[in-house]
């Protein structure tokens, strides 16, 4: 059965022309560094469990793997504001299983614990993208490890599945920063409305709407396939990205 999502993957990959090899620009100052190469942007980046004040932890939603909406603001986003060394680390929602149909993030607990077990007091940003919005919050709730802040950033996030009660903030979240694209213009979104979007949420610090009416700095109308404009550009009406807000949370 692995073999079969494997296959069917490679198969998505061919039949994609947008996922040909391109040559994007990789923010200064990542670390580890971001595998490249049409395969290589592929592979999931594992947070290592070695010595750093902060981990910033990037998780995708379905078929990540293959049509790469988050690898971009992965790549792009700069570095946070840390006082020491901090890693980067980026996942697939189902944790890079290749399974489709279940949600699944034992990879990225199994990381995050060990990463807390060598760092007891780091900071810990967790930015997931629509399943991975869910993946994230899912994640949290299996931390068992002492650790330092957790700052939360869900990307238009979708619920995978009812039991998980994404929605919920887990104990411990310091700082929780939502966005959601509402309504929709773009029909490649069809799959976040079958998941089943959270929008506004509220037990969450913030929530920013960038409806699909609006356009971003690039003329392409806010969608939830471009996670990107909602993380890095500017709230139309507050002014302030989400990437600003999680940095006026670091330095205060």
């Amino acid at each position: 059965m692995h073999h079969l999502h494997r296959c069917l993957l490679l198969t998505l990959l061919l039949l994609l022309p947008s996922c040909q090899q391109q040559k994007v620009e990789i923010a200064v100052g990542i670390d580890p560094t971001p595998a490249e190469g049409i395969i290589g942007r592929r592979r999931q980046q594992p947070l290592p469990a070695r010595q750093a004040d902060m981990a910033v932890i990037f998780v995708g939603g379905f078929s990540e793997q293959v049509l790469l909406h988050f690898r971009k603001a992965y790549e792009q986003m700069p570095t946070l504001p840390c006082k020491g060394k901090q890693l980067r680390a980026y996942y697939a929602w189902d944790s890079g299983t290749g399974n489709l149909l279940f949600h699944s993030t034992w990879k990225l607990q199994r990381d995050l614990n060990a990463f807390c077990r060598v760092n007891p007091g780091a900071d810990i940003v967790l930015i997931g993208h629509s399943y991975g919005g869910s993946a994230i919050m899912d994640a949290l709730r299996h931390l068992k490890e002492p650790h330092g802040r957790i700052l939360v950033a869900t990307i238009d996030p979708v619920s995978r599945r009812r039991k998980s009660q994404p929605r919920q903030r887990p104990d411990g979240v310091d700082y929780w920063v939502n966005t959601y694209c509402y309504p929709y213009r773009n029909l490649r979104d069809g799959v976040a409305r079958l998941g089943g979007p959270w929008r506004h949420c509220d037990q969450a610090d913030v929530n920013l709407n960038y409806p699909g009416t609006l356009r971003d700095a690039d003329g392409d109308r806010y969608a939830h396939v471009y996670p990107e404009p909602m993380l890095l550009e500017p709230h139309p009406t507050t002014g302030k990205s989400v990437y600003t807000l999680l940095c006026e949370q670091l330095s205060s």
